[in-house]
This record gives C-alpha cells, sequence and structure tokens, in this order.
C-alpha cells in the first residue's frame, strides 16, 4: 500500500469514528459517547480510536465539535443561497444556527456542552470563525454596493453578530421555545442597519 492510501484509509477511518462520535450524541447526549460504544458503532478496535485519538475521549470530543461546527456552516450556506438580499442572507445565517442549536442534543453538544470541552481558543472553533467570516463578507458587499452605511465596519459588525448568535443559540438549546424570538430579534437588528443608511441618506438630501 502507497504512502497516499495509507493516508486515505487513516482520514476515512478518523472521519468514520467522528461520525460514530456525533451520531451517539445526536441519540443519547453526550454521555453516550464512550471510547467504548464509538467503537462499536464505527466497527474498530478501541486500540483503533485510540490510535487516531491519542488523547482518547477529550481529544476525540474537541474533534467532534470542529465536525459540528462544520456541519452547521455548510448547511447554513446550502440555505442562504436562496436568497438574495443581503440582510435576508444574514438572517438565515442566524435562524440556521440557532435552530441547529435548539434542535436536540447535538445542537446542545455544539453550543452548550462542547464549548465547555474545548475551553477557550482563540478565533473559536470551525463554527465560530466560519460564521463571522460569512456575516463579514456579506456586510463588505453590501457596503460596497452601497446598501449599508459607508461608515459601518463589516468586521467588527460581523464579531458582534456571531457573539450574539452564539449567545442565542446557547439560550435556545435550554429553552427551545426561544428560538423563533431570537430570529426576530436579529431580523430587528439587521433592519436597523439598513434604517441607518436611509437616515443617513435623508440627512444628506437635507443639506
Amino acid at each position: 500500500m502507497t504512502t497516499a492510501a495509507r493516508e486515505r484509509r487513516r482520514s476515512v477511518m478518523r472521519d468514520d469514528i467522528l461520525t460514530a462520535t456525533l451520531g451517539l450524541i445526536e441519540d443519547g447526549g453526550l454521555g453516550a459517547a464512550t471510547i467504548e460504544s464509538i467503537a462499536e458503532r464505527a466497527g474498530v478496535a478501541r486500540a483503533t480510536v485510540y490510535a487516531h485519538f491519542p488523547d482518547g475521549r477529550d481529544e476525540m470530543l474537541r474533534a467532534a465539535y470542529d465536525r459540528a461546527g462544520r456541519m452547521l456552516l455548510d448547511l447554513a450556506r446550502a440555505r442562504v443561497a436562496a436568497f438574495d438580499a443581503w440582510e435576508e442572507r444574514i438572517e438565515e445565517y442566524a435562524r440556521t444556527m440557532i435552530e441547529f442549536s435548539s434542535g436536540g442534543a447535538l445542537g446542545r453538544f455544539y453550543s452548550v456542552s462542547g464549548p465547555a470541552l474545548v475551553g477557550f481558543r482563540e478565533g473559536g472553533g470551525a463554527g465560530s470563525r466560519g460564521y463571522r467570516e460569512a456575516i463579514g463578507a456579506e456586510l463588505a458587499a453590501a457596503r460596497e454596493r452601497g446598501e449599508l452605511s459607508a461608515d459601518a465596519d463589516p468586521e467588527s459588525l460581523a464579531v458582534l453578530l456571531s457573539s450574539s448568535l452564539r449567545d442565542a443559540g446557547i439560550a435556545a438549546a435550554r429553552d427551545p421555545e426561544s428560538a423563533e424570538r431570537f430570529v426576530r430579534a436579529i431580523r430587528c437588528l439587521l433592519d436597523g442597519l439598513k434604517t441607518a443608511r436611509h437616515g443617513e441618506a435623508g440627512q444628506h438630501g437635507r443639506r
């Protein structure tokens, strides 16, 4: 077997282990994801699990957390493709995160228990970084088109919005009935950004 083939096989095996980990969390919560149950679901030996994750369950859960973040980001990108207006696209990013977070054990893992296990990481995990970059790009493009105030700072706004979404996701994970309320609140914030632009235009017109 060539080196490239071995690397592909190793990558596939690692993916299988992480898929098994997330499946167990989704089915039975974080407590269901033991080394034994993960190995059984992935169809591998315990030694194989440790070969891919030498630090054991904690390392595996950190990797699973990042995988969940990438899953969320992929889902959001697919959903926002149906919208043209920047505020509708950002609202859909918000709706996707909040619904994902409030959607059961996997959402609670991503929003609540996962960050506690992973701990603080500068820049956040894959989902947080991806969300911040995506929202920043939407805002920058809107400003370039003149649809957002010229003095708006897309990067700073993206940090504020993505951080707010994480907090909303945590709250929605604990109280799923609050999810739609948070989506409406995000839309109010986005409408405020648009209103700021229109107000600025009106002020220029009166000069």
